[in-house]
């Protein structure tokens, strides 16, 4: 399965090469302080080498990369992690940027394994990539160099998923909240905030009797691992607050919550769009649903105010109802 095909970073735009890339891959491929690195591309490269490459290079699996000044670099997975930058984009932390965002498209999908990278010995810049991105060492050898021509010393590295998602966690801040992993300490915290009524009785799963071990195997459910189910903690400071969350890619629902001593300080509507931009971003979504009991009109409201609009309604009966209840599902767009 293919991933994005464009992917929009801070500073970079991945996109697929065409044929209007040729001259800047000419250059930055001919180029010994650049070639002398890789693997596969011949040396000097030409614009025959192009041309074949382009033929094979499939849109998401593989992207040029383009800065505010024009294209600047590449980047692959195919199938393992490969990159290269021009001299004037060296250093500047470009590598990492489009490599976590390649690497963050993989993950999200649920079905996507581990992959490999690696470098020649003495790249340390390329080492420093690969540690930060979660990377570990897999093996050393001797690799051939295409553009060398002879076989030099390798690491080759290995990325999980587990530690892909240790690595780079999903963290969000607003003006007054930082969005961030649940972890195993926030049990305590969520079992007081969704016991309570005022909370408990607006959400669909939670008994009012949930135990700290329960809330505990809660926290162990919502971890993130780069890819939907998961719920992000609202901390005010070092306070677990509340949460909010995403079901699924099939299904994309969100779910959230907040301490009710918070209610009516308007902080959810400082998280919902904050969250709502960096999922659609993520996981490339163009459809959102949330369910509302109907007698929750603040929940209703806060949608409303975000784009989401009421479609069908149904009754449902939660852990902290004991009758059926009109429950409204809110669609976006």
């Amino acid at each position: 399965m293919r991933g994005h095909e464009k992917i929009q970073t801070e500073r970079l735009l991945l996109r697929p090469l065409r044929g209007a890339d040729e001259a800047a891959w000419v250059v930055g491929l001919s180029d010994f302080e650049v070639a002398k690195w890789l693997a596969a591309p011949p040396f000097p490269y030409t614009p025959a080498d192009f041309c074949s490459f382009l033929a094979t290079a499939e849109p998401g699996s593989h992207w040029a990369i383009e800065d505010a000044t024009g294209v600047c670099g590449g980047i692959s997975l195919a199938p393992h992690l490969g990159y290269w930058l021009t001299p004037r984009a060296q250093g500047r932390g470009y590598a990492t940027e489009a490599a976590r965002a390649v690497l963050a498209a993989h993950f999200a999908r649920p079905e996507a394994g581990a992959l490999k990278s690696g470098y020649f010995e003495g790249n340390t810049a390329s080492a420093r990539v690969l540690e930060k991105l979660g990377f570990s060492e897999i093996s050393r050898g001797p690799e051939p160099s295409r553009p060398l021509g002879r076989v030099l010393a390798h690491v080759t590295q290995g990325l999980t998923r587990e530690a892909w998602a240790a690595a780079n966690p999903f963290t969000l801040t607003t003006r007054r909240l930082v969005l961030d992993p649940v972890t195993g300490a926030d049990a305590v915290a969520i079992r007081r905030i969704v016991t309570d009524p005022r909370v408990g009785r607006m959400l669909f799963v939670f008994s009012p009797t949930l135990t700290e071990a329960e809330a505990l195997g809660v926290t162990r459910s919502w971890r993130w691992t780069g890819t939907p189910p998961f719920r992000l903690a609202l901390r005010r400071g070092e306070e677990f607050v509340g949460a909010i969350g995403l079901k699924s890619l099939v299904d994309p629902e969100i779910y959230y919550f907040l301490a009710p001593e918070l209610h009516g300080q308007g902080l959810m509507s400082e998280v919902l769009p904050c969250f709502i931009d960096a999922i659609t971003a993520r996981f490339g979504l163009a459809r959102l649903t949330a369910k509302v009991f109907t007698d929750n009109p603040a929940s209703a409201h806060l949608l409303a105010q975000n784009g989401f609009r009421p479609g069908p309604t149904s009754q449902i009966t939660s852990p902290a109802r004991s009758t059926p209840t009109p429950v409204c599902v809110f669609i976006r767009p």
